[in-house]
């Protein structure tokens, strides 16, 4: 049986004029106790309507003030109302207005004594989606009433399916914001590799292009000029110096390109590097890059001021465990040098001392092994 607010009118099948047929039509296009307030200060047409709904599985909710109504919508769902525009049009159409706003949309059917198709534009204009004589009959207000409750089905499936959507929406838009992200980090990974496999390949083409010009080298003063002219070939003006070691242990000058120092403080200055900054790096494995006052303190201490208005670059020439040579380069700061100049450097100083090696090699392979080492003074010098 039908649940109603108000009980105080008669519920009779046959003052409404229903089948059971009727019955079953409205029971079947209604879904999970459909709401429906009706709002008239008119008793009759409460008790009326209140009937003509008993025998369906809606909820029938009977309100005599358009308040009352204002409020079981502040604190329920509703799926139809049906209003008696008895009580003005004012508040008929402001309701109307007030659950045409609602989401989802609540259906509104307005009662009229004598409706006019200009009462209907209004209806509409609140948000009405009918307008119906209270003389109706029963059967025909059933339709009325039935395509207002299939609206307002329409309504909760449509509402259900936005939320799906929009949660679906929510989903997608997580996920393609945690795609994005990884694509960004993606792009910069490969960036770097780019970067990286670039580097490579550039210390590759230098490589070999050093290494056919060195080879080609088997006396130490041909190497020494080549080495140096390539480095001037690659990182520009720039004063130079490669130092040897002798049998004694102490370095020499092996050759040096002097770029911007006066002639005789350039060789005053490289005897004392000799002396002081090439057994400093005899043993230091890495290249050095010497930017300032603070770092030439560092490495040389008292002898710093030789360097100290210079960027240096210090590469030592390692082959076998062995330090055959110290190469530097330094220019003022002002002109400093970039990471490619670093990495020039480094690539020249590995490639010198290997094929210093061969030289030392092709130059003593009359002595024994153990007698190298009293020659190589000789050969450095």
């Amino acid at each position: 049986m039908g649940k109603s607010s108000d009980q105080t009118g008669q519920s009779s099948a046959e003052c409404v004029g229903l089948t059971p047929e009727s019955v079953s039509d409205l029971e079947n296009a209604t879904e999970n106790n459909a709401q429906i307030v009706v709002v008239s200060s008119r008793r009759q047409i409460r008790d009326r309507l209140s009937a003509f709904l008993a025998d369906t599985d809606c909820d029938v909710h009977l309100v005599s003030a358009i308040s009352e109504a204002h409020g079981f919508l502040d604190s329920n769902v509703a799926d139809l109302l049906i209003i008696d525009r008895a009580i003005g049009d004012a508040e008929v159409f402001d309701l109307c207005r007030v659950c045409s706003s609602a989401e989802p949309g609540v259906v509104t059917i307005i009662l009229a004594d004598h409706p006019t198709l200009d009462d209907a534009l209004c209806a509409m204009r609140a948000g009405a989606v009918d307008m119906v004589p209270t003389g109706m009959s029963s059967a025909a207000l059933f339709d009325h009433v039935n395509n207002g409750l299939d609206r307002a089905k329409h309504l909760r499936k449509r509402e259900r399916r936005a939320l799906r959507l929009r949660g679906l929406c929510l989903r997608l838009n997580a996920a393609r914001q945690e795609v994005s992200q990884h694509v960004g980090e993606l792009c910069t990974d490969l960036v770097e590799a780019y970067q990286d496999l670039s580097g490579q390949i550039e210390d590759i083409s230098m490589s070999t292009e050093l290494n056919s010009l060195l080879r080609q080298e088997l006396d130490l003063e041909c190497l020494l000029r080549t080495s140096l002219e390539y480095l001037l070939s690659k990182i520009g003006s720039t004063n130079a110096a490669i130092f040897l070691p002798s049998s004694s242990g102490e370095f020499s000058l092996g050759a040096y390109v002097n770029y911007d120092r006066a002639k005789d403080e350039a060789e005053v200055m490289l005897d004392h590097l000799a002396a002081v900054l090439a057994p400093r790096f005899e043993d230091q494995t890495e290249s050095v890059w010497m930017r300032d006052p603070d770092d030439a303190q560092a490495w040389l201490e008292d002898e710093s001021h030789w360097l100290e208005d210079c960027e240096t670059l210090v590469v030592p020439c390692h082959e076998s465990g062995e330090c055959l040579a110290v190469l530097v380069a330094f220019r003022d700061r002002q002109s400093p040098f970039s990471q490619e100049d670093k990495r020039t450097n480094e690539v020249l100083g590995e490639l010198f001392g290997r094929q210093l090696s061969r030289v030392i090699n092709v130059h003593h392979r009359h002595l024994p092994k153990d007698d190298w080492g009293d020659d190589h003074g000789d050969l450095a010098a």
